[in-house]
């Protein structure tokens, strides 16, 4: 058994034989990051600078030492096929010896910070969530800067200013901005947004999801999750709700009680990115960012037929919305 498994060629989870992993999209982003690896044994890569990396997941404490007797420094590589990334950055800080890896997401981290992924470009971006709402207004509205300015609730003058990070994806128009390729334009927006970001608590309350979220619109917050969804006409169970508020509502003094995320029926997110507040439609936020909140749970398979509704319907609506704005008095 022992000699098969340092035999074979395929990485498995656990360890032993039956439940393999592809771990193509690992590879290509190790390649990106300048850390080209082989699969050298069921758990192992050998990167081309001749260090040796153990896959360490589930348990990203681990090390091994390398067995060849060489004196290269030995990495542990954690595979994050997705989802959530809380605690990355803790946990490469706190090892720096660590090489994080989520192929999904072609992100790297390594020596205790960020090699490669679009999240450290994001963050050298300024204003980059002020382009992904311009981008928002653009595909599904069109229009002059001042009239994205003011459906977004981005200032005039930072409207103008991130323009230009759209670059050939946009061009002017005697009825203003549009979308080169609206199909396109609706992917990045979704697929590229690094989230509202901001804090985030949850909260239980034994009172229908509806209930619930008729009190939080009344107290000025923003709905999302699935109960939005619903409420855009995607077939999804309005079993769960986020609420955007500016500034955190006092959930206890309105009847609910703490909660782990798998039990909370109200998540409740204070937005670093404000274009989620002012660029509501109605009481719930725009579908963009509803497809957002669902994909971040994404393993759940409800979850990701709802993203594939609401970026069905957003195509539906942004090409739609051109045909009215352009031929007004159409058929």
């Amino acid at each position: 058994m022992q000699d098969i498994r340092h035999e074979q060629t395929i990485l498995s989870l656990p360890f032993g034989l039956g439940y393999t992993i592809d771990i193509t999209q690992t590879l290509t982003a190790l390649a990106a990051a300048g850390m080209p690896a082989r699969v050298e044994a069921f758990d192992r890569l050998r990167f081309d600078d001749g260090r040796s990396a153990f896959l360490a997941t589930p348990d990203p404490t681990t090390t091994i030492t390398d067995s060849d007797g060489g004196e290269g420094r030995v990495d542990d590589v954690i595979l994050l096929p997705g989802g959530s990334e809380g605690g990355v950055l803790s946990l490469v800080r706190r090892y720096p010896d660590l090489v994080v890896v989520n192929g999904k997401r072609g992100r790297v981290w390594a020596n205790g910070r960020q090699l490669s992924g679009t999240t450290m470009q994001r963050e050298a971006t300024p204003g980059w969530r002020t382009v992904f709402a311009i981008a928002r207004s653009i595909v599904m509205h069109g229009g002059g800067t001042h009239a994205i300015a003011d459906r977004s609730g981005v200032p005039f003058q930072e409207a103008r200013a991130a323009m230009p990070a759209l670059g050939v994806h946009v061009f002017h128009t005697p009825l203003g901005w549009e979308a080169r390729d609206r199909p396109a334009l609706v992917d990045w927006a979704l697929a590229a947004y690094p989230g509202p970001g901001g804090i985030r608590t949850c909260w239980r309350r034994d009172t229908t999801i509806d209930q619930q979220a008729d009190q939080l619109i009344s107290l000025g917050g923003v709905m999302s999750d699935r109960w939005a969804a619903q409420q855009s006409g995607v077939l999804v169970a309005p079993n769960r709700l986020t609420a955007f508020f500016a500034q955190h509502p006092d959930m206890a003094a309105l009847g609910y009680e703490p909660a782990s995320a798998d039990d909370a029926t109200v998540k409740v997110i204070v937005p670093q990115d404000t274009t989620v507040l002012t660029g509501a439609e109605g009481c719930c936020a725009d579908d963009f960012i509803t497809a957002h909140v669902l994909y971040e749970d994404s393993w759940v398979a409800a979850n990701t037929d709802a993203v594939n509704g609401l970026r069905q319907l957003l195509h539906f609506r942004s090409d739609l919305a051109h045909d009215l704005r352009w031929h007004p008095g159409g058929s």
